[in-house]
């Protein structure tokens, strides 16, 4: 089970470990000795994931073993600089479908006062300008566009999603060009596109593994939101 781990920098300090043969899986915790503690566990969790949705589940052995460690924003890892293969980018592709079909099975049955509702935070990022259900769903919209995929080249062709649109309406449109992108990509001569800036650093590797993550993440934290919504209701 090889771990690659990232100390982050700032408001939010602490551990990620990227388990770069499980596109998209991440954990995080405070120390490195505690993220790599909660790293078998999520692991299995995530192999639960893939299984429910019929997708491939690969096998590991015990571990964790650390293959490296980086410190920074967004910094990238060594593995990173090389060109991701046409398979990886296809997995990428199925792993957002699935993603995608837990998200809309989450919100699409929340009614709108749930969707606008102000969770009651214990810690918030201040950066962060996404707190409802809502403007999480436009922030995984216009991260995927606007950020991941502008970082390896391409100019967003749509508007960034409003925080208090149709978020059905955006999810659909900003998702069609992530995987109009994605195929354009599957068929490029460049499968590496480094880009490279001072404690920012961005590849296709790195964008196909935050993408999946991302949205992951986020449809976690939807699920706790309404959770606590119907608590409280």
């Amino acid at each position: 089970m090889r771990v690659w781990l990232h100390r982050s920098v700032g408001d939010e300090t602490g551990w990620n470990a990227w388990c770069l043969d499980l596109l998209g899986f991440a954990t995080w915790a405070p120390s490195e000795e505690s993220v790599l503690r909660r790293v078998p566990k999520k692991v299995e969790e995530h192999l639960g994931w893939l299984e429910s949705h019929g997708l491939p589940v690969p096998a590991f052995g015990p571990g964790p073993q650390v293959v490296e460690r980086v410190s920074g924003d967004e910094v990238m890892f060594s593995i990173e600089t090389e060109p991701v293969r046409v398979e990886m980018v296809d997995l990428t592709v199925k792993l957002l479908g699935a993603s995608r079909k837990d998200l809309l099975q989450t919100v699409e049955h929340l009614p709108e006062i749930a969707l606008d509702w102000d969770p009651p935070y214990s810690s918030f990022a201040p950066w962060a300008t996404w707190r409802s259900i809502r403007q999480i769903l436009a922030h995984i919209a216009n991260t995927e566009t606007h950020y991941y995929l502008a970082k390896i080249g391409w100019r967003p062709l749509s508007g960034q999603a409003p925080e208090d649109g149709d978020w059905r309406e955006f999810l659909v449109g900003h998702r069609a060009e992530t995987l109009d992108r994605l195929s354009e990509l599957r068929d490029s001569s460049d499968l590496c596109r480094i880009r490279r800036c001072v404690d920012d650093e961005w590849s296709v590797s790195k964008v196909l593994r935050r993408l999946v993550r991302h949205e992951i993440l986020h449809w976690k934290s939807i699920l706790r939101i309404a959770g606590e919504f119907r608590r409280r209701a």
